[in-house]
């Protein structure tokens, strides 16, 4: 059968080299194993986004391929993890200044004090009545004759 490709082995490498054009342009952070999965789906899916395509998420195409080769630089913005920054094209660990301290929203955050809480003076308990003590020497004598 003369003019008749079979295209049965060469999916994965397609799929494959999809990956790499994916991560290539910074839309892919996994590594580029030939599986078709929902990563790879989410990462074609934000190359639509931002490249303004409507490719087909559900297929790694050639035409797929073709289209992000088409692409000379990054199309999908820098995503850091927590604790680091985009800076160009790396992520740099965000290292906060003394006495400050890195919030969930990715800032540094200045630390809060304790306050220092102000004593309040508490009157002694009282132990006896309001009447004023009086002392009785005789009932502390012991009783004459023992």
């Amino acid at each position: 059968m003369a003019g008749v490709i079979d295209h049965g082995d060469a999916q994965p490498d397609v799929t494959k080299s999809v990956q790499s054009e994916l991560r290539r342009v910074g839309c892919l952070t996994g590594n580029a194993d030939g599986a078709w999965n929902s990563s790879a789906q989410r990462s074609l899916s934000q190359f639509n986004r931002y490249a303004g395509t409507q490719l087909d998420t559900k297929v790694a195409s050639v035409d797929t391929l073709d289209t992000i080769k088409l692409k000379s630089s990054r199309v999908c913005p820098l995503s850091c993890e927590h604790g680091f920054k985009a800076e160009g094209e790396h992520c740099t660990k965000i290292v906060c200044a003394e006495g400050s301290f890195l919030n969930d929203d990715n800032e540094c955050e200045k630390r809060r004090g304790k306050k220092p809480v102000a004593a309040r003076e508490r009157p002694e308990p009282r132990r006896y009545s309001d009447e004023p003590r009086r002392y009785y020497p005789e009932a502390r004598r012991a009783p004459e004759g023992t």
